[in-house]
């Protein structure tokens, strides 16, 4: 199990050493979006470049077929943003809420209780640590096209008390669900909902997402296609990585020529992510349900 594997602990140590450094040295802006920058490029935007490996149909046409289908969500999804913003905002977190949960558990069902619950956490724990940046960026993305907005703390007069409520209710009932859900493995996930909650209360709201969407997303999705990948494809590691190659080429050129027409706007930048992840979603949703999946986990 993933929970049990090597990774686990890379990630564990790894994350304990950044909590260190960000705790006692004060690691300036410049710096922690260089090792944001870094990462994103080596593993968070790489990491769903596999996907057309998992069609059904291996040939050129098949190829052609999958990514006129993987586009045509997208342009799907595009068309929601620009006329039904509020729809595609609940369909982003929503979608999150799942894809973060489902990889961290390998599990297959849409109605595993800790699987949401974690990737409940992983989202809005942040939100509600730096509510007022958060939903800056949130009326960013609501106002693409129509003038909408979301209503800020600052019309609730014990909007403190209301946080701190939200995450101890949060908390208990995630840690409840592993109770009943993850008995052998509780330990190991509660050191993890530790770890990953202190970094969040250590960090900025944008470099303490995107570690955790790097280190504790993208890293163990990147795991299990590998192994899914051996076991189904014959191929080793460098096969692998040498398959992601040409479309995370792609995804990063575009990016970057992105960055550099328009800048880095953080909302838009919100925006292209969710484009991008909801036809992955859908594909490592289905990968989840392989009849070999559990000997792949």
């Amino acid at each position: 199990m993933y929970i049990r594997s090597r990774l686990f602990q890379i990630q564990l140590a790894v994350q304990l050493a950044l909590i260190a450094v960000f705790y006692f040295v004060p690691v300036p802006p410049v710096a922690q979006s260089i090792l944001c920058g870094v990462l994103l490029c080596i593993v968070g935007i790489p990491h769903g470049s596999n996907d057309y490996l998992y069609r059904d149909d291996p040939s050129a046409f098949g190829m052609l077929k999958f990514l006129a289908v993987y586009l045509g969500v997208i342009g799907l999804y595009i068309l929601l943003w620009w006329f039904a913003p509020i729809l595609a905002f609940v369909l982003f977190f929503l979608m999150s809420f799942h894809h973060f949960g489902q990889s961290n558990f390998e599990n297959e069902s849409l109605r595993y209780l800790p699987s949401w619950l974690w990737g409940i956490w992983l989202i809005i724990v942040p939100v509600i640590f730096h509510w007022q940046e958060a939903f800056t960026i949130f009326n960013q993305m609501l106002s693409i096209h129509k003038n909408l907005t979301i209503n800020s703390s600052d019309h609730y007069k014990d909007f403190n008390h209301l946080r701190i409520i939200s995450l101890i209710f949060l908390g208990s009932i995630y840690l409840v669900s592993l109770f009943l859900f993850e008995r052998k493995n509780i330990l190991y996930y509660t050191i993890q909902f530790v770890v990953v909650t202190l970094w969040y209360w250590l960090t900025p709201l944008l470099t303490g997402f995107i570690i955790v969407f790097c280190l504790w997303h993208s890293l163990q999705s990147v795991r299990h296609q590998t192994i899914f990948f051996q076991q189904n494809f014959g191929g080793d590691m460098f096969q692998f990585l040498k398959k992601m190659l040409p479309f995370s080429a792609i995804a990063l050129v575009a990016f970057g020529l992105y960055v550099y027409m328009r800048g880095f706007q953080i909302s838009e930048a919100f925006i292209l992510l969710s484009l991008i992840t909801l036809p992955h979603v859908l594909v490592m949703h289905r990968l989840y349900h392989q009849p070999n999946h559990r000997q792949s986990t």
